[in-house]
């Protein structure tokens, strides 16, 4: 009688198309076996050809995986991958904007080239490929992008000012993707990490690895695994109502000071 409501029913993404940016990176290994765990189908991105083997090894396992490698800056190779995507597997239905830099240098010092870098790839191409997804989501009458914001969305530390607004960027963006987009069937909301142990992430640096763990109330680090029941939450019809949102996954970082 319930069976619509059941988890296995609302969180599965069984033979649905995942579209998903910055696909040899450590956050992307573990989503990407969460949506493969439930019944996705994969499109893994990268610039970085290492993402041909992160494919490899997901379908070693038994899951439906594509590699393209590609530079998600250029519209045009945006254009021609959403579209090869939608020839070849016949639909698209989850987009995750996963991709990103950061450039670590006090704001006197940075060049106008490297703010740009950062700001090209971490919101332009994000917006670029949302925008290809949604004409092609839209069509369908449903979607979810999914975009990857930070608590860097939220605060701050030195040396970051390009990634900090790039984040603070995403989660606006995000909220104005789910209004233009409103009533076409396709949700727009932003999965924001705290630290997660990477090699983004510099949780190999001793002091700053003990720094965030205490201070953390969940007194550890995060790893890539622990955002996919949040990824799923969205991307499944588990969060057909939720939209416009920024979902923090930090282990309480954000909730507490001292």
């Amino acid at each position: 009688m319930f069976q619509h409501l059941a988890p296995g029913t609302l969180f599965s993404l069984q033979g649905r198309v995942v579209f998903m940016t910055g696909g040899a990176g450590g956050i992307a290994a573990g989503l990407a076996q969460g949506f493969a765990a439930a019944g996705a189908r994969l499109v893994l991105v990268d610039r970085n050809e290492a993402v041909e083997a992160r494919a490899e090894q997901l379908r070693a396992a038994g899951a439906v995986v594509a590699a393209q490698v590609f530079d998600i800056t250029e519209e045009a190779a945006v254009a021609e991958a959403i579209g090869r995507t939608k020839r070849d597997l016949g639909r698209l239905d989850v987009v995750v904007n996963n991709a990103a830099v950061i450039v670590r240098k006090h704001m006197l010092e940075l060049s106008l080239a490297e703010w740009r870098r950062v700001l090209d790839i971490d919101v332009a191409a994000c917006f670029s490929v949302a925008q290809q997804a949604a004409r092609v989501m839209v069509e369908q009458g449903s979607g979810r992008i999914i975009n990857l914001g930070s608590i860097m969305g939220q605060v701050s530390r030195p040396l970051l000012a390009p990634y900090v607004t790039a984040k603070n960027a995403i989660h606006g963006l995000t909220r104005a993707m789910a209004a233009d987009l409103g009533g076409t069937g396709v949700t727009v909301n932003a999965l924001a990490p705290g630290y997660t142990a990477t090699e983004f992430s510099q949780a190999n640096v001793a002091e700053f690895h003990d720094f965030v763990r205490d201070w953390t109330p969940a007194r550890r680090w995060g790893t890539p695994e622990d955002l996919c029941g949040a990824a799923l939450l969205l991307a499944s019809d588990a969060g057909a109502y939720i939209n416009g949102q920024v979902i923090y996954v930090d282990g309480g970082f954000l909730a507490v000071t001292r």
